[in-house]
This record gives structure tokens, sequence and C-alpha cells, in this order.
């Protein structure tokens, strides 16, 4: 018996839940060569900080940064490194009655900040209960978060417990403040309350120190722009997942069905998936909303002849996706239609080929900027190749990791993850095209990680016949259907 669109469309979706989340462990070592690499790029005797993000209600993310240092995804974390330092030093006196060879062990390189963990078993009654744990996978030092915000405040004041001497003058006269590496949050405008980081801050000075700030993030960012084997791995397996998503939103895409059950499609399969949250607000831009970039209300009905754009991606172990389509509602393109998501399309696959190791994505903007100039001429929606940006009104391309908007871009490099995301938004004609893919950077070109995605018309037209999930059989309000 020839099983229908639906059950394959479910085993399909199964398939990808069974291989990805098979994705290995960043290992250890990986983290430690990425503080290695950051350290190696800090001034001497700079100190580098960076602090966990707070838990908001029951969910938690950690901060960026800090988990592609240290793969650490919990409340309560921050990281101290160091920069190079002098061997130190023992004073005469006291070097003359130590053995020959004694040598003071080299301060640490690196400190973690945790919350311990608490004992997995129960002491027997009246045992004493077991120390809580302080211990991470490729950490030698590892101390309570407890002892943290006085550690913090010992950096800024460059007092005891650091290397650095709040002295400004030495031998070869006044040197240079020591750094500090960190990311303080700044209030907004000059009459704002002062920020928690403001405060500390006028409190090290207010105490005589004399530090020169830097930011670290300036430090760690551009090593985050390629990405290592491991993290591609994720990336994949997200995009896999937010593949299939996509693919089964235009099976059950119908006139009539509102942008939030779109939606719920296409978390359904995240969620099916492994992918506990969407890596950003999913975008679900039907007829005029279509033209909103960043629409995400996704609470309009759509209507028969609706373009859609569906701009959607999973977050998977802690990576992101993103792939963007854009579908006739209907099932099928009208002419204009077509004329105008086949010229987004040119622009998307030209940009595309362009992308190996060496290339400056400048000349790939300039590409797609003549394509979509030439395509508006053809379309007549304009009449001056200086009216591109009427229509087009977003950039090219943007770097993709453990954020949706990451670093990337430039000059391209063997490793880089960027999306490819040409778009044309006619508020006219109540019509926007935007047309998504990402592309891994290789060494002999690209690889198109969403490329399992149908885009060229007659594919998305073929798969849009195909049955997808009845939304409908859900509904226990069927008034809910005819809802403005």
């Amino acid at each position: 018996m020839r099983p229908s669109s639906r059950s394959l469309s479910l085993v399909a979706v199964g398939f990808v839940l069974g291989w990805s989340v098979c994705a290995a462990a960043q290992p250890p070592e990986e983290f430690r060569k990425r503080r290695d690499a950051v350290r190696a790029k800090m001034e001497p005797g700079s100190v580098l900080v960076l602090r966990g993000a707070a838990r908001v209600g029951e969910s938690f993310r950690q901060e960026n940064n800090l988990l592609y240092l240290t793969g650490i995804n919990e409340p309560n974390t921050a990281l101290v490194l160091y920069g190079p330092r002098p061997e130190p030093q023992i004073p005469a006196e006291i070097k003359a009655e130590l053995p020959d060879g004694f040598r003071l062990p080299p301060p640490p390189t690196e400190v973690l900040y945790i919350q311990p963990s608490a004992p997995q078993a129960r002491p027997a009654p009246g045992a004493v209960p077991p120390a809580a744990r302080l211990t991470r996978p490729g950490f030698d030092t590892v101390r309570a978060w407890q002892d943290f915000q006085e550690a913090f405040e010992a950096i800024l004041t460059r007092g005891a417990g650091t290397s650095l001497s709040l002295s400004a003058t030495g031998a070869d006269g006044p040197q240079p403040p020591p750094v500090v590496y960190v990311d303080l949050q700044r209030s907004r405008r000059l009459l704002d309350p002062l920020t928690s980081d403001e405060q500390w801050l006028r409190a090290a000075r207010d105490r005589g120190a004399n530090v020169a700030f830097r930011s670290a993030s300036a430090l760690v960012r551009p090593l985050r722009a390629v990405k290592s084997p491991a993290e591609i791995e994720r990336i994949t397996a997200a995009m896999t997942i937010t593949g299939a998503a996509q693919r089964e939103a235009m099976r059950a895409a119908k006139p009539g069905m509102f942008e939030y059950q779109l939606q719920a499609v296409i978390e359904h399969v995240f969620l099916i998936n492994g992918a506990r949250r969407p890596a950003f607000a999913s975008i679900i831009g039907s007829g005029p909303n279509g033209i909103i970039l960043h629409w995400s209300e996704n609470t309009r009905q759509t209507q028969p002849g609706d373009m859609v754009v569906m701009d959607v991606g999973a977050e998977y172990d802690l990576y992101a996706a993103d792939i963007t389509r854009t579908i006739p509602i209907s099932g099928t393109f009208t002419t204009r239609q077509r004329d105008i998501y086949e010229t987004v399309l040119r622009a998307n696959q030209e940009a595309i080929a362009m992308i190996a190791p060496g290339v400056a994505m400048r000349e790939i903007n300039a590409r797609v900027n003549g394509i979509l100039t030439e395509g508006l001429l053809r379309l007549g929606l304009i009449k001056d190749k200086g009216e591109l940006r009427k229509y087009y009104t977003h950039g090219l391309s943007h770097g993709v990791g453990l954020q949706v908007h990451d670093v990337g871009e430039g000059v391209l490099q063997a490793g880089m993850v960027l999306t490819i995301e040409p778009g044309l938004y006619i508020p006219e004609e109540a019509t926007g095209v935007r047309i998504e893919d990402t592309v891994l950077v290789t060494e002999g070109g690209h690889k198109v990680l969403s490329a399992d995605v149908p885009k060229a018309v007659a594919e998305i037209e073929a798969l849009m016949r195909q049955d997808g999930i009845d939304y409908s059989r859900y509904l226990v309000n069927k008034k809910v259907d005819s809802r403005q």
C-alpha cells in the first residue's frame, strides 16, 4: 500500500528526531583552546571578566561570550582570565632561607566561579553532609559564586587579590593604568539612574582606582566568527529541524489559517525534534504583514491570494538556525507573484554561488543590488536605478551561531556560517518576498545548510499539494477559524 504524503511527512520528522539528538558534547579541550586564544590577545598584566546572564523567571540562557569560552549554561557563573604576568619574585632575604631551586607556584591563569553543585546522595543519619562540589571539566581553579563579587571589586580597585598595582609611577616614570576587559552595563541617558556597574565603577574610582577599561566582547566576538566542527554540527542539526518545520508548514498552509496557526505547526516540529525554543520570535507575515521585516505578532487571518513570508529558526543545543521561505497561501503563484519571486530567487542563487574563502561580502552585495535593481526596472516598479532602497530595505547577510545575528561576514573564511537573504517589499501590492538560506563557507567553496527546503516555484507548488498537519482537527471552537 502506498503511504500517504501525511504519513511520509511524519516519518521525515521522526528521522530528524533520531538524527539530530546525536550531536556529541563539545570537549573541554575545545573551550580551553578558545580561552587560550583570548588570553593571547590580552595586554600583559591585564584581567578579563565575563559575567553570566541572570535567570529571568523559569527560563535561562547564558551570555554568549561566556558560553563560548566555558560551555556552561548555568546561572551564577563568571569567568576571570589573566593576561601574561611576570613570574612572582621572592624577596632576597626570604629566598636565602629557602631550599635551592625553590620556586613559587605560578598564579592561576583563569578562575571559574560557579554555584556549587549539591551532593547527589543523602548523608546517612548523623553523618556530616558532604561538601558541595566545586569542579568543572577543563578548569583547574574553580571557586564558589559567592566569592565572585569580592573578587570583582578587588579587580576594579586593583587591590589585594590581583597581580597589578595601583601605583602610577615606576622606575621609568609614569606607568599606564592597568587594563581590565569587561562589558559594563551603561545607563542610556544622562539623567537615568546609574546601573549597578556604574555604581561599582564610581566607588572604585572614589577609592583611588586607576584602571583602563576595554571591551571584553571586542576580544571574544571575532573568534566566534569561524565555527569549529562541533559548532557546525549543532548549527546543522538546528537547520535540519528548521527545514523539516518549513516543509511541514508548506504542506499545512491553506487560505483562512491564522498566521499563529502556521507558527504553531512550525514550532510543533521544533519541539518534537528536541529544539526546546525558537532561536528568535517566529515571523509569519501574510499579505500586508509580509512587508514588515520583523513582524512577529502573527495575528492576521490569511486570505486567498496572499503571499506569506515565513522567517523562522530553531535553537538546538544553544545554536541557532535561520531559514526564510515565501509561499502563496492558495498553493500556486499568480503570474505577477512569480515574476517578483523569481527576481528575488535569482539574487539569492547568484549570491550563494559567489560564496568562497577570500570573497568580500561587499562584492556579493553589489551583485545582489544589481540583480534586484534590474528586476524592479523590468517589473515597472522603479524608473531609476537609484530607487532600489524603496523596495529593498535591509541588509543581505548576517552570521549565524550562538545567536541568530552572530559574528561573521566581511571577507569570508572557511568555517564561517552566514545567511543570504535578499527580499523585495511592495506596499502598494501588499506583497513581500524574502528567500533566506544559511550557508557554510568551506575550504573549496560553500555548502548550503538549508538546501533541503524547496525554493523553486514548481517545487513549492508541488509540496503544497501534499497533505500536511490538519490544524482544524485540534480546534475546540470552530468559530475561531472565522474570527477577525
